[in-house]
């Protein structure tokens, strides 16, 4: 089955739409807080750009020395966020927040234990041009939309079913979020500067750190999560369940 941007773009709308609620509170309190709070009390690494690779290194090997706990803590937050909202969205389910968020938590050491495996397996791809790496990274990507809708816990047939499930459709896969990324990136830039603009206008150029952060935590926040309803929509399609999703909508 080839992959239909429109449909995948269309499903991935109308999946947010349907499960609104449920997608709002987890990720309220499991991307948006985790974000804005490591922009508030995490300063990042001070570089002009004109430094060499050894002092780039030891800067930013000092900041992650610094804000190991904090960055670990984030990362956990959100990736567990993330799997939850990929419970909410699954097809086959249709249990509240609370329920979502225990069968996330019961899967959340497989989801990671397939990521790393899935970032094993494409190392050796991106030190060949990258190319190849983000090709093998979009053949596993959708572990998490099976992990939520399946009953399958073994890591690597999850990594074997998404192989199997994005056959002939890796480059299609590749080229379609390369797209959304792009777009996203774009207008992420945009609203940030814009935001910052307005901020050192209104303050004389010293600017208002908490609204910056702010917005750059929404724009962030939901970019992420129109990734993972557009990963669950390509899951959809090419699993050949939009009958089931069409009667989730109505």
């Amino acid at each position: 089955m080839k992959l239909n941007y429109m449909q995948c773009w269309n499903g991935a709308m109308g999946l947010l739409q349907a499960h609104k609620e449920a997608v709002l509170a987890i990720t309220g309190v499991f991307i948006f807080l985790p974000t804005l709070l490591f922009a508030e009390f995490v300063i990042p690494p001070a570089v002009n750009g004109d430094e060499d690779m050894n002092t780039l290194f030891a800067i930013y090997s000092t900041y992650f020395d610094e804000n190991s706990l904090s960055i670990v803590a984030s990362n956990i937050a959100i990736s567990f966020g993330g799997l939850a909202i990929y419970f909410a969205l699954a097809p086959s389910r249709n249990g509240t927040v609370a329920e979502d968020l225990t069968a996330a938590l019961k899967a959340f050491l497989i989801y990671l234990l397939a990521n790393f495996l899935s970032a094993l397996i494409s190392v050796p791809g991106f030190i060949l041009f990258i190319l190849p790496g983000l090709y093998i990274t979009c053949r596993f990507i959708l572990v998490p939309p099976m992990i939520g809708d399946q009953d399958e816990r073994n890591p690597v047939e999850l990594l074997r079913k998404s192989w199997a499930s994005t056959r002939d459709n890796g480059f299609a896969i590749l080229f379609f979020i390369l797209i959304i990324a792009v777009v996203g990136t774009i207008t992420i830039s945009v609203l940030d500067a814009v935001t910052g603009v307005i901020t050192g206008l209104a303050t004389g150029g010293t600017g208002w750190p908490f609204i910056e952060n702010l917005v750059a935590a929404l724009t962030g926040t939901a970019f992420q999560l129109i990734i993972t309803a557009v990963i669950t929509s390509i899951y959809i399609e090419l699993a050949g369940k939009k009958a089931d999703i069409g009667q989730t909508f109505n």
